[in-house]
């Protein structure tokens, strides 16, 4: 399957190319992929009968084959030389960057009395342990050098130089198509600091190896605090789009935590967390200055400029609202905001019967019509003024499958889950062959500590199941 990664990269670039489909389909067939094999054989169209049916002989495609693939090769050998020279090119333009030490803000080994040489190899080496033990960076997340090459990540990162904080790290999203996936253990690509001059110095961690071609720093010591900073950007991401939601319905931003988790219907969130409750006060804050003024925000609990460390101004990172998708293709239901996906469920639906178009979450129910035995499972999110219904299941083998009456079934986990990350108000969108196939789930699920009544006793729901 070694040629595959190259024709596949030829179709890409060359959909149109009916002959590269056929090479590519014989690819899988070979590797007993027959799945993908006729998927590629369909897109060769006359192509395939002509080469199947009318026996020709296979040393013609062979030749074909290996002038194709020896031209996709040179490609990518000219694509790692470009990458690399550029990268070079990146580190010798930052090596002479004129000292950008921001204004007001002293270089925290200076104030120590510790000095470094003017020496990025230095920088990145002389006191490096010591650095880490004192503070932590500001984080942010761009997509993974994959596909995109070192040079593109470090552009990112530098359009604004003089913006950039004393210390931060890059961390990587994985691709799936168009879409990046979040993740709470993203690798560490670079980590990027002021030295004692103002000069910014480069550090390549161990997810950048491949494209500095260079012997990486370790980065072990910064997987605990990644990993918190991607947690609390989820976290900061719901609440945020719980305020949004009741801010749209009563014209104000909500005063405490207390008015998004009152009970059944005011759920606007299904619980808290410690997390939330000590952002909420500067969180609210930002949104209200965001406004255009104060309003009705809450004084600023704990936390100072830089509490989600994602840029020099620490604001949270995603800046998009979350959304619900659902892909009646492919069985899948997403939770994103923007072009990145948070999570990835299989569901059960109803084919034609589950309705394209774009819907809200206006009903948030724990243990729909007083069961958790019943055929809601133990969540139910009710979609707009209809009979449809995103829903837990116990018929699991249900879950992949058309066999709904045109609500969406989930697993009683992923529902509950699901349950807790999206606020009351949320969109959801229903399409056709836009998410990914694979799945995106954590070992360790996204949990909101519950103490509202979130049940309805005084209705019976009658959704189409």
């Amino acid at each position: 399957m070694n040629n595959s990664l190259y024709l596949k990269r030829y179709v890409e670039m060359h959909p149109d190319n009916k002959m590269a489909w056929y090479l590519l389909g014989k690819e899988y067939e070979q590797a007993g992929e027959q799945g993908k094999a006729n998927y590629c054989y369909n897109k060769a169209e006359g192509v395939y009968e002509a080469f199947e049916l009318s026996q020709v002989p296979s040393d013609i495609w062979k030749n074909y084959e290996q002038r194709l693939l020896e031209m996709e090769r040179e490609k990518e050998r000219k694509r790692r030389r470009n990458r690399r020279l550029l990268t070079a090119l990146v580190f010798l333009l930052l090596v002479f960057l004129p000292p950008a030490q921001a204004p007001g803000i002293a270089s925290r080994d200076a104030a120590q009395g510790g000095s470094l040489a003017n020496d990025p190899v230095a920088a990145t080496t002389v006191g490096k342990e010591q650095r880490d033990s004192r503070n932590e960076p500001l984080y942010t997340a761009i997509a993974s050098t994959q596909g995109k090459g070192a040079s593109g990540v470090l552009s990112s990162l530098l359009q604004h130089p003089q913006q950039l904080p004393d210390w931060s790290v890059a961390l990587g999203m994985e691709r799936s198509g168009k879409w990046l996936l979040w993740s709470k253990d993203m690798e560490r690509l670079y980590g990027l600091r002021r030295d004692d001059q103002g000069a910014i110095v480069i550090q390549p961690y161990e997810g950048a190896a491949e494209e500095c071609n260079c012997k990486p720093a370790n980065s072990s010591k910064l997987k605990q605090s990644a990993t918190k900073w991607a947690d609390l950007q989820v976290e900061t991401a719901v609440l945020q789009e719980a305020a949004n939601q009741y801010k749209a319905r009563h014209g104000r931003l909500p005063k405490d935590l207390d008015e998004l988790t009152q009970p059944f219907p005011n759920n606007w969130l299904s619980g808290r967390s410690k997390a939330m409750e000590d952002m909420f006060g500067l969180l609210m804050k930002q949104r209200a200055s965001e406004a255009g003024g104060q309003g009705n925000a809450p004084d600023p609990g704990p936390g100072e400029l830089g509490y989600w460390g994602t840029s020099p101004n620490g604001d949270p990172f995603f800046e998009q609202p979350l959304q619900v998708i659902i892909d009646r293709k492919r069985h899948r239901l997403a939770v994103v905001s923007g072009s990145v996906i948070i999570r990835n469920y299989a569901v059960g639906l109803g084919g034609a019967k589950t309705p394209l178009g774009d819907f809200k979450i206006n009903d948030k129910v724990v243990n729909p019509n007083g069961t958790t035995k019943g055929p809601y499972g133990t969540r139910g999110m009710q979609l707009s003024d209809t009979s449809y219904a995103i829903h837990g299941t116990l018929d699991v083998n249900s879950v992949g499958e058309n066999e709904s009456e045109g609500c969406i079934r989930m697993l009683i986990p992923d529902v509950e889950e699901l349950f807790d990350l999206v606020p009351m108000g949320t969109a959801v969108k229903i399409r056709e062959g836009v998410l990914p196939e694979d799945l995106w789930t954590p070992k360790e699920r996204f949990k909101l500590k519950q103490s509202q009544n979130q049940t309805n006793p005084k209705k019976v729901y009658h959704w189409l199941d």
